[in-house]
């Protein structure tokens, strides 16, 4: 498996309640449409005004595709270019849905 951090470097003046509600929008667009996707957190941090996400994939070939994926494109058209961190992962651990959603 491989890991992905992308951050976005937002402007001054950025709307984050509406960069949530857009998260939880996108959410289901993620989990159809991106085949290998284990797991994507919409991540935000205004104090230092970054959007992004953490993924999990399940080949590194996966996560190059969607680095030339449509939806990646999108992204990088909207917000600019962001960083891209890239890991392996030799160990992953889940929790069930329930434990912790919402937090």
């Amino acid at each position: 498996m491989h890991a992905m951090v992308v951050r976005f470097a937002m402007p001054e003046g950025t709307d984050w309640e509406t960069l949530r509600r857009v998260a939880r929008e996108r959410a289901e667009a993620y989990y159809r449409n991106l085949p290998g996707l284990r797991s994507k957190a919409f991540i935000i941090s205004p104090e230092r005004r970054e959007y992004g996400g953490q993924y999990v994939w399940e080949t590194r070939e996966q996560l190059e595709e969607f680095l030339r994926s449509e939806i990646f494109a999108g992204a990088v058209a909207k917000f600019g270019q962001p960083e891209v961190l890239t890991f392996e992962v030799p160990a992953y651990v889940e929790q069930p849905a329930s434990v912790g959603a919402g937090r």
